[in-house]
């Protein structure tokens, strides 16, 4: 249905003029928008089309107008005005895609332009042999070359191949770090009255648990426990006080070597090195009401 771009008067007889997106087809505003109207007047410039259009713009290449049953001639304009309300924004997004059409109910106007009383779009259900759109930049390749597959599939398929790895390579991670050792070792116990003490990350073994580590601590144990998201394979297991050991120590990796940390001594494993951020040891030894001294340090990055 054709949208009015101007009031009704007197005016000479209007013609359907269809043009095609693409090509150098654009919608250049000629002027600022009307308060009274609430509207924009466009200049929409075109090469003309070498055959009539057809009702459907069938007869037209990219970029180029014609009218519907006959080309633009050489005496005839090479542009279109139109008065386009604002809160329609369709005109310059799509002036780009060779798929939209336009049709503009116009006529001459003397002064070098045609002058659009109406207008309407709409996109082709139909493939103008050899004009064929570019394909998405989802599928296709720097080459413009499709490729066989469609990327948002590709995508999906990663995420549902990540859900069910999560908890295997999980449940490995606690046997490599040593984690299910110390559930066999250590078990868990009912938390009395516990204080949360705050644990952004944690080294086990070789291990480096980014997130979830929880650690809580009441009169007689620390709890160790991880949230739900990453709980596979991990166990909560409970240390007592008196098994625990605290002394200085560095971070063992490149880049960050030797950036002060807080080591853990659990006494029935006592060569898995347990590493927490210098915060957090401070504050499980407040927690610890005067059962954990810290030591001297074992020396930065040293491996047991």
């Amino acid at each position: 249905m054709l949208q009015s771009a101007e009031s009704a008067g007197s005016r000479r007889r209007d013609y359907p003029l269809n043009c095609r997106g693409g090509g150098e087809l654009a919608f250049v505003p000629i002027g600022p928008p009307s308060r009274s109207e609430q509207a924009i007047t466009f200049e929409v410039p075109f090469a003309p089309g070498a055959s009539a259009s057809g009702q459907d713009g069938q007869g037209l290449q990219p970029g180029t107008c014609a009218w519907i049953d006959r080309p633009v001639n050489a005496k005839e304009p090479r542009r279109v005005r139109v008065k386009i309300h604002l809160p329609d924004s369709m005109p310059r997004r799509t002036a780009g895609d060779s798929a939209i059409h336009w049709s503009f109910l116009a006529h001459d106007s003397d002064s070098g332009y045609f002058a659009a009383v109406a207008y309407r779009s709409w996109t082709a259900s139909w493939v103008p042999p050899g004009n064929a759109s570019e394909p998405p930049a989802s599928t296709a390749s720097r080459m413009g070359r499709p490729l066989p597959f469609d990327l948002r599939a590709l995508a999906i398929v990663w995420l549902l191949l990540g859900l069910l790895l999560w908890a295997p390579s999980l449940m490995l991670g606690a046997r490599l770090s040593g984690w299910r050792r110390l559930t066999a070792i250590y078990q868990a116990k009912a938390i009395a009255r516990g204080r949360r003490v705050r644990c952004g990350w944690m080294i086990i073994g070789f291990m480096n648990y980014r997130t979830g580590v929880r650690m809580t601590a009441d009169d007689s144990y620390v709890h160790f426990s991880m949230g739900p998201l990453v709980r596979p394979g991990h166990a909560p297991f409970s240390v007592p006080w008196s098994d625990i050991e605290v002394t200085r120590d560095g971070w063992p990796w490149f880049p960050m070597q030797g950036r002060p940390v807080i080591r853990l001594r659990l006494a029935r494993q006592r060569a898995l090195r347990i590493l927490v951020p210098l915060g957090t040891g401070e504050e499980l030894i407040d927690s610890s009401a005067g059962r954990l001294q810290l030591g001297e340090p074992v020396g930065a990055g040293a491996v047991h």
